[in-house]
């Protein structure tokens, strides 16, 4: 599934988030993948 986000909606995704997650975000040909565990 591809979905943009606005950074705003990025954050509020992420602060909803509890435990693990996964945010990939698709620029270009530029790809950015990070992991976090709170």
């Amino acid at each position: 599934m591809e979905q943009e986000l606005t950074m705003e909606e990025l954050i509020a995704l992420i602060n909803s988030q509890k435990g693990d997650f996964v945010i990939r975000v698709e620029s270009g040909e530029e790809a950015v993948s990070d992991a976090k565990e709170e």
